[in-house]
């Protein structure tokens, strides 16, 4: 599909910069970013567009004011007004950015692609079989031999961590989770942007050469070590003050299904400060609201590096909230966690023996 095209007209030099990073950002593509000034000269019909995303200080403009009438008279939706964008870093910008989404997608003709379909998960297959007709096999990190002996496959997970993906992020977590060896005492909540219809087909790609098992939501039970549970589309879930599983008819907020900001809050409401985040290739700044509004040093937030993603916005965009505490390449990623969990067994193993 085409990138929507967007036009902006701001009277302000810093809205007309953040608009447009913006909408770049969320994968438009910016023909025309302006001031009202410059409007007497342009020429409309030398540019199709998708929206018009106005803000412009209406007492300031003639009366009347042509190029304006013009606009709101065209065939092309007009998004006038809309409040100042805060600081990159402020805890409201991407609560900002995400409502200017919202607000684009209720009149924009055409919007840009935010999830994942089948054709995406069939050339992830292709290449799958294409691996294995030529005998080449899946690089697998060993399991740390603090683990060896460890028998928690299948008892409620202690230590979860979230993995969130939109755009481009079944084949980064593809290869997050072929890289982790079996035996790892974790369990993940996968909340992947993708079509409804496809959500079966997802965990049926993703899991295939995995020695992680995904599943749906099993009501009132918990999550097991060595499960990937993948979040359902429509609808929240939330575990229960005894880590049960619980399906919700409530529909995610927003613009996505699911939302990650409200898996990572939902999860870490029970979970707390055993679990982490890790955001992989995505459009969009989906994930980055719910990091900035925990406010704990230790929660690890981990993202794909954006030289290798196919989108990279939402790492960026939790790049932004300046709570991102390591960024690598999916195997990088798998590497890091390994590493991390063995530190943190073994660290936990020797308070409990001084403790004693």
């Amino acid at each position: 599909m085409p990138v929507p095209r967007v036009g902006i007209l701001a009277d302000d030099r810093l809205q007309q910069h953040m608009l447009s990073s913006t909408m770049l950002h969320l994968g438009f593509d910016v023909v025309v970013c302006t001031d009202p000034a410059r409007m007497e000269w342009y020429d409309a019909s030398k540019c199709t567009l998708d929206v018009w995303l106005v803000d412009v200080i209406l007492d300031d403009l003639p009366e009347p004011c042509e190029w304006l009438d013009a606009l709101l008279d065209g065939e092309v939706p007009v998004l006038l007004g809309f409040e100042k964008a805060p600081s990159k870093t402020s805890s409201t910008y991407p609560r900002w950015q995400k409502k200017l989404y919202g607000k684009l997608s209720e009149i924009a003709r055409r919007m840009p692609d935010t999830a994942e379909t089948d054709s995406s998960l069939a050339v992830i297959q292709a290449l799958d079989e294409a691996r294995i007709g030529t005998g080449k096999v899946v690089q697998r990190l060993p399991l740390p031999t603090v683990f060896s002996n460890l028998k928690q496959q299948g008892q409620p997970a202690r230590c979860v961590w979230i993995l969130g993906a939109s755009l481009g992020g079944p084949p980064a977590v593809k290869d997050f989770l072929d890289a982790l060896p079996a035996g790892l005492p974790v369990a993940f909540v996968y909340a992947q942007h993708i079509d409804e219809r496809f959500e079966q087909t997802l965990s049926m790609t993703i899991g295939r050469h995995s020695a992680y098992e995904l599943v749906t939501i099993q009501e009132n039970e918990p999550l097991k070590v060595g499960q990937v549970l993948v979040a359902p589309v429509k609808h929240q879930f939330r575990f229960s003050d005894q880590g049960l599983m619980s399906a919700s008819d409530e529909p995610w907020p927003g613009p996505y299904g699911p939302s990650i900001d409200q898996v990572i809050l939902n999860v870490y409401d029970h979970f707390q400060c055993v679990c982490g985040v890790i955001l992989f290739s995505g459009m969009g700044n989906d994930g980055s609201e719910a990091i900035m509004a925990i406010d704990s040093p230790e929660l690890p937030v981990w993202v794909q590096s954006p030289e290798s993603c196919i989108n990279s916005s939402m790492p960026e965009s939790a790049l932004e909230t300046e709570r991102v505490k390591f960024r690598g390449d999916p195997f990088q990623l798998a590497n890091q966690l390994v590493n991390r969990l063995k530190n943190d067994w073994t660290m936990n193993n020797e308070a409990n023996s001084s403790g004693n």
